[in-house]
């Protein structure tokens, strides 16, 4: 329960900092957000529903009833389930995970499709690319070396942010990394990175968690100038929320290239050839063609009326 509530608490202070932070860039115009905001959108939706999600969880039985029925028994009318409900919807509306997923890699890799040229194109011959090659190797001469190195590297960086100071480093670093790890897929893939989905979402979900972790430590600070006690508590929630955050970065960084993306691939094309459709034997009844679901168990013919009763 204590890593459920501190889960809450440390999240819902990080999806505040990314909707403030994503407001005064828009607010303050004459620059390019789209990145940002779809950004803010992905990682919001994913995580509220989480957050609703563990809420149920924590109220048990009680989190799935529903407000009205807590309300006729003389409880609290939490409307708990009714958040969940509310919540699951925005992973869906006004562009999916999948579409924000595709749509915020192509925006962060078009420079580099720019700069590749022929290199990204399936159907470009050995000569074509071999000129795409040169014409490209002027723009990551310039790009590469700074990968290597920047102020995170730096002890001593970031110190005006504090305990916080360790986490924006992080966030240096691990953008950097990112970057290089998008460039490796290039090369390995080019033309056909747009067919590794998987990997491209890992990389933007990547770039959500960082961006969630600059904007928290950006709050906190502010907070902390605006009222002394309020940002002892934002420095706290801050600090949680990076430290959760980090563990979630180093995941997909791993998950990167330690994957079952290509087993998941050729399984779900076998599903989606009905080769597998004796998996479906025994979850429907058949005389009840699209009926209600049945229990996994197969009844006597004594115990199938009553069973059928309680499942409707």
């Amino acid at each position: 329960m204590a890593q459920k509530l501190a889960f809450i608490a440390a999240t819902v202070y990080g999806l505040e900092s990314v909707l403030e932070l994503s407001a005064q860039l828009a607010d303050a115009g004459g620059q390019d957000i789209r990145i940002e905001a779809a950004l803010a959108k992905l990682w919001s939706s994913e995580m509220a529903w989480r957050i609703a999600d563990e809420l149920v969880q924590i109220r048990g039985g009680r989190g799935y009833e529903t407000a009205a029925s807590l309300a006729a028994r003389g409880e609290r009318a939490v409307a708990a389930e009714q958040v969940l409900r509310d919540m699951r919807i925005n992973r869906i509306f006004e562009g999916s995970t999948e579409i924000m997923h595709l749509l915020i890699a192509r925006e962060a890799v078009d420079a580099h499709l720019k700069a590749a040229g022929d290199l990204a194109d399936l159907d470009a011959d050995l000569q074509r690319k071999a000129r795409a090659a040169v014409a490209a190797s002027g723009f990551y001469a310039k790009w590469l070396p700074q990968l290597v190195a920047g102020k995170g590297s730096l002890p001593s960086s970031y110190a005006e942010f504090g305990p916080l100071a360790a986490h924006l480093r992080f966030v240096e670093r691990a953008s950097r990394r990112l970057a290089r790890q998008t460039f490796y897929g290039m090369s390995r893939w080019q033309g056909r990175l747009q067919y590794r989905q998987a990997f491209l979402g890992r990389i933007v979900d990547i770039g959500a968690e960082l961006f969630a972790m600059a904007a928290a430590c950006s709050r906190a600070e502010m907070l902390r100038a605006d009222d002394a006690e309020r940002g002892r508590d934002a420095y706290r929630l801050a600090d949680a929320f990076c430290g959760q955050s980090r563990l979630r970065v180093e995941a997909l960084f791993a998950a990167l290239w330690d994957n079952t993306d290509d087993a998941d691939t050729r399984l779900a094309r076998h599903v989606l050839k009905g080769e597998l459709t004796w998996l479906e034997d025994g979850v429907r009844d058949p005389s009840e063609g699209t009926g209600p679901w049945i229990a996994p168990w197969s009844p006597g013919p004594s115990d199938t009326d009553s069973v059928w009763r309680t499942y409707r």
